[in-house]
């Protein structure tokens, strides 16, 4: 009888469930994210074409003028212009005009004046036409002008004629005059008065309120699907050289930003539109990001590999029942694995997590037991006190990231892709995420990443 009492009772304490307190989780906060100022070099494209036509239309069509004297020869003349037609080389905008004109001459070869002060020509005169009741001369003409950008972000222009030909002179054979150097000086004088017409023109575009709307829409949040509210809070802006293309002019804008990525909207004090600085170029897109990883996702990894796992320790066998990321404890993570079989209960391990830059995998290293468990276990189960459940876990919880960055590049990308305004588009492409630190909070882990990518405007 005293037999089988000892023997109940050994079976009851072998199959005794281990207590554990869990211990209370605590965690030192991750540092503020980019508390640096970053640079944003955007390329800017402008779209000329509209502001183009509107110089076109304000340009005359056709003008004329004349040189009339008592003696020797007078003439007047009409020109007329064709559509400009603009071309574009890195900084120069140059236009080319085809012209034609018409000319009416006259000749006197001597005056006098003694009934009248104009003076009376005293041989009847002799009247000649060039263009006239036949095609008219063709001209062809051409302009260059100079643009730049000044600190208030509205172009500085300067117009030069570059060209003006007279492919069809007009030579009065009666007379053996050739008039065209004549009317070339006069139809030339009035082209050149036209420069500065061009100059105001060129400079009335209003690139500055697109620029200075731009910038108020990039001081909203852009909302980033499943993570929250990119902010890129620009503080500093400036511009590069222009550089022409079809229809389009090319600038570089550089932005100084302090971007951050969080899960709700919060109140913040918009920046006013600055005076532009000396430009600096950097490359393209360049910033820091905060993706959050719940612990509930990465405790389903290390239960997908270890659930119903047994393991024997010293002919003892227990069975891994569920295996639980609890939170952070300073630097470490608390992880609670509930087991059955010659014991049944719930362990506490702690382990570091660990990046792998090159492979970009996080892993948790250091498994060992929590002091209060070590406590119990020394007590109630030494046999359970080794290296096979630590090494489990470790082998388990190594995650490959790749997937989540791979969502969040497309994610991102996805809402760089807007109209800010119905004149300012944004374009942007993620090129890569790197994971640059790890940092833990109670319900997460904190993966610190940069975002390297491209981001263009397009002005209308």
């Amino acid at each position: 009888m005293r037999f089988f009492l000892l023997l109940l009772t050994f079976i009851l304490v072998g199959c005794k469930t281990i207590e554990v307190t869990a211990p209370i989780t605590r965690l030192i906060p991750p540092p503020a994210l980019n508390t640096r100022l970053s640079s944003l070099t955007i390329p800017i494209q402008i779209n000329l074409s509209p502001y183009l036509k509107e110089v076109e239309k304000t340009l005359p069509m056709s003008f004329s003028g004349q040189d009339q004297r008592c003696e020797g020869i007078s003439f007047s003349y009409r020109f007329f212009r064709q559509p400009i037609v603009f071309s574009f080389q890195k900084d120069v905008l140059n236009y080319s005009v085809d012209g034609k004109f018409d000319l009416k001459l006259n000749y006197c070869p001597t005056c006098h004046y003694l009934f009248d002060k104009t003076g009376t020509c005293i041989i009847p005169r002799v009247y000649a036409s060039c263009g006239i009741d036949e095609p008219m001369r063709r001209v062809k003409v051409a302009y260059r002008t100079k643009i730049d950008l000044a600190p208030t972000f509205k172009f500085n222009a300067t117009t030069q004629l570059d060209k003006f030909e007279i492919i069809d002179p007009c030579k009065i054979t009666f007379l053996n005059y050739d008039v065209t150097t004549e009317v070339k000086k006069q139809v030339q004088g009035e082209l050149i008065k036209l420069e500065n017409d061009i100059d105001k023109q060129i400079e009335s575009i209003d690139i500055r309120s697109s620029i200075k709307e731009a910038w108020t829409e990039l001081q909203e949040p852009i909302p980033i699907e499943n993570y929250g509210f990119l902010y890129l809070q620009p503080s500093t802006i400036s511009l590069g050289r222009l550089a022409f293309t079809t229809g389009k002019v090319d600038v570089d804008l550089n932005l100084g930003i302090s971007p951050m990525v969080v899960t709700e909207k919060h109140p913040f004090n918009k920046t006013a539109f600055p005076d532009m600085q000396a430009f600096k170029k950097t490359n393209g897109l360049d910033m820091t990001i905060d993706i959050n990883a719940s612990y509930d996702s990465l405790s389903a990894i290390i239960n997908h590999a270890l659930k119903d796992k047994e393991i024997e320790f010293k002919r003892k066998k227990i069975i891994i029942k569920n295996v639980i990321i609890n939170g952070a404890l300073d630097s470490v993570l608390v992880i609670a694995v509930s087991f059955e079989g010659a014991k049944k209960g719930t362990l506490f391990l702690v382990g570091k997590p660990k990046l792998d830059n090159v492979q970009q995998r996080v892993s948790i290293i250091d498994v060992g037991f929590e002091v209060e468990t070590k406590s119990v276990l020394l007590k109630t189960a030494k046999w359970m006190f080794n290296d096979k459940i630590v090494n489990e876990i470790q082998k388990a919880a190594t995650y490959d990231f790749h997937p989540l960055l791979e969502n969040v590049k497309a994610d991102v990308s996805k809402q760089l892709n807007t109209s800010l305004t119905d004149d300012v588009k944004m374009v942007g492409q993620i090129d890569a995420i790197y994971i640059n630190s790890l940092h833990l909070s109670n319900s997460h882990l904190v993966i610190r990443t940069n975002i390297v990518g491209d981001l263009k405007l397009k002005i209308n």
